[in-house]
């Protein structure tokens, strides 16, 4: 099976329903095999950098 190393994911709307209005932000759902072999197991931490235009992910150790 051919390694991907380079995944493309389409940017969701989440809707927040407040009290009295509802307001729309970006949600992205990682899932997949893909992620274990990363490293990135179930129940594990990730730490995330937030750059402009980028978010970098990373398994952070464990404490």
């Amino acid at each position: 099976m051919a390694q991907h190393t380079a995944r493309r994911i389409k940017v969701a709307p989440h809707f927040a329903a407040r009290r009295y209005d509802t307001r729309i932000t970006s949600k992205l759902l990682l899932q997949g095999a893909w992620l274990e072999a990363a490293g990135f197991t179930p129940g594990a931490v990730a730490a995330i950098e937030v750059q402009a235009g980028r978010l970098i992910i990373t398994a952070a150790p464990v404490q």
